[in-house]
């Protein structure tokens, strides 16, 4: 379940006149209201050209589309962010440009015409200023940075191209509008008026369809980037469990949510943060977040980070002081039971369809009905308001009909919840799945679902936060340098993680204390000054026994005494022997300490445990 809030951008457009006018003023204005999206990471340019490809072998007209244009609204706080299609299909993410496919394998007078061609605003150095430097069609290499052959301007060639290509085709495809508010319907109608425009004789076909059912089953980098979104947000999840108590405010609670994300890397969230504490934990799109947490409150958290564009869609519902009530068990234990019966029925040519016997919304609608009751004795079924479940991907709801089978490679949720407001009582678990071919991998396993184990981590954490109490209180140190060394401390373990990844001794060196003094602790020996770390651990180990190195950081707990802290976290390492690139995995528990000399902190002791017991030339 998600809680995403259409932008504005979808809910209208000005008439020419006023757009311009609106244009102007955004120019000496409104600097910065066209920003983009500064995604991470992007797959390769051969990726998104496989998939226009695809595409081409399905029509039999040119394909026709826009990304948005930049001037979706006006508003200070606007991030540009692409429309989604446009960029499954080009991974560009800038403003005003635009895409002709051409149909493969047609016998038509296109032999000097591009086969497929991007289509980019020309440069305009006056608006760089303000909104930074973007790609244009005179780029030197342009072709290279964006995989196409052919980059012309949108301003000055899209409209001749699509002319000339009306008098050849009878028919263009490009994304009709949906007849609902929820299809991204202003822009796509500005779309077909357009085109209606420059090739009035041409028949218009939905090229919708086509790109959704790519868009269902997943690249193994899209894959990728939906394990990072989720990776943080575990974390974030895992913090909140741990900061939760009676006197917080919602909005407090997604903040800290929000900031774990940030840190590790999330460019956005993949929806507006849901945090609903009691009578607001039947409401499953609650965005006011305005609500003091009180005593025996049940707490509902749908908060997501969003990677590289993709997001995850997790949920967990937890007590407000830490203990679920008699009722909230048992409310809770029943969701918990409908989510485990739809996982145990869930694999290839299942469907969410609501016909058919392979349903797995039926098989958690029918445990919810035939446990528990409400307070007047009726089975619990009518509490159960919305559907089992959906894809995710480049939008939280992605791309996928929900009487389409699964198939391997898809990556949808498993969300069953009962909301009852008679009894301020809602409760909601949701995890994101990854289809196998024989059944499927649960990707958000990390973050616990037994109740048990939930009040275990928010015990954990309330007696965390009594003892920083505690220490403030006798004046050991002041609250407010503690977060701030905690948040350096943080930046310097995400950094750590780089230097591993990239065998990066100078990065290492911005972590490291350099000195005789410091040490590092591992299977296979114990080092003694940053020199003869850096010889054997990063350009020995990491550099020269591996070709590739994956250093990932979860369940981070730091504890900081005057000027020393301890850093304690589990961590997974995925590599590739530099011999045979066969592939390497492992995980542990590391414990770091840091020392502050002159106002810096510095990694002066690393001691591995908990680790798996590894053969020769298998350890780390």
């Amino acid at each position: 379940m998600s809680g995403r809030l259409w932008s504005v951008r979808l809910h209208g457009l000005l008439d020419g006149a006023t757009r311009a006018v609106w244009g102007l003023l955004c120019l000496v204005w409104l600097p910065i209201t066209a920003q983009a999206q500064e995604r991470r990471e992007r797959e390769p340019n051969s990726v998104y050209a496989e998939r226009r490809a695809k595409l081409a072998a399905q029509v039999d007209g040119p394909i026709v589309l826009w990304g948005f244009t930049g001037r979706e609204e006006i508003s200070q706080t606007y991030i540009f962010e692409q429309e989604e299609n446009f960029y499954y299909l080009t991974g560009h993410n800038e403003e005003g440009a635009g895409l002709i496919i051409l149909p493969s394998g047609q016998k038509r007078d296109t032999a000097n015409i591009p086969s497929e061609t991007l289509f980019l605003p020309a440069k305009n150095s006056q608006k760089e200023k303000w909104n930074g430097v973007r790609m244009s069609p005179t780029d030197p290499g342009i072709e290279a940075r964006t995989g196409f052959a052919t980059v012309k301007s949108f301003d000055s060639d899209f409209r001749i191209a699509v002319e000339n290509l009306a008098k050849t085709f009878p028919s263009f495809y490009t994304i009709l509008p949906y007849q609902k508010e929820l299809g991204g319907y202003p822009h796509e109608k500005a779309v077909v008026e357009w085109l209606q425009l420059a090739a009035p004789q041409a028949k218009l076909k939905d090229i919708r369809a086509q790109i959704g059912a790519l868009r269902q089953v997943k690249s193994p980098g899209e894959i990728a980037f939906l394990k990072e979104a989720i990776g943080l947000t575990l974390d974030s999840h895992l913090e909140a469990m741990k900061l939760m108590h009676p006197g917080l405010y919602e909005y407090q609670v997604a903040a800290k949510m929000v900031e774990v994300h940030a840190w590790g890397g999330s460019e956005a969230e993949g929806y507006a943060p849901i945090v609903g504490a009691g009578p607001n934990s039947t409401a499953l799109h609650y965005d006011k977040l305005s609500r003091k947490i009180e005593d025996g409150d049940i707490v509902v958290l749908d908060v997501a980070a969003q990677y590289a564009g993709y997001s995850a869609d997790i949920t967990r519902t937890i007590p407000a002081n830490g203990k679920y009530t008699a009722r909230q068990r048992e409310i809770y234990d029943i969701v918990l039971g409908a989510q485990n019966a739809a996982l145990a029925a869930l694999k290839p040519g299942m469907d969410f369809c609501s016909k058919g016997d392979k349903n797995v919304h039926k098989v958690a609608y029918n445990y919810i009905n035939s446990h528990g009751k409400d307070l007047h004795g009726k089975a619990l079924g009518i509490y159960f308001i919305h559907g089992l479940g959906h894809h995710i991907g480049l939008n939280v709801h992605d791309a996928g009909d929900h009487c389409t089978p699964f198939q391997p490679g898809m990556v949808i949720t498993i969300e069953p919840g009962i909301y009852i407001p008679e009894e301020n009582l809602g409760v909601r678990i949701e995890d994101d799945v990854l289809l196998a071919e024989s059944g499927y991998k649960l990707l958000s396993e990390r973050l616990p679902r037994d109740p048990d184990a939930i009040e275990k981590i928010m015990s954990e954490g309330t007696s965390a936060r009594e003892r920083g109490e505690k220490g403030a209180a006798r004046g050991n140190i002041s609250s407010n340098e503690t977060s701030a060394d905690i948040v350096d401390i943080r930046s310097l373990i995400e950094k750590y993680a780089k230097s591993v990844d990239a065998a990066d001794t100078t990065l290492a060196a911005e972590v490291w204390l350099d000195s005789p003094d410091v040490s590092f602790i591992h299977p296979l020996g114990h080092e003694h000054g940053f020199e003869q770390i850096k010889q054997n651990v990063y350009t020995r180990l990491m550099g020269e026994t591996f070709s590739e190195r994956k250093l990932s950081v979860h369940d981070v707990s730091i504890h900081v005494f005057g000027d020393a802290a301890r850093a304690e976290f589990y961590w997974d390492f995925a590599a590739k022997f530099g011999k045979n690139g066969s592939p390497f995995t492992t995980h542990g528990r590391e414990t770091q300490l840091y020392q502050r000399e002159q106002g810096r902190w510095r990694l002066v002791h690393v001691h591995y445990s908990g680790m798996p017991a590894t053969g020769e030339l298998q350890g780390f």
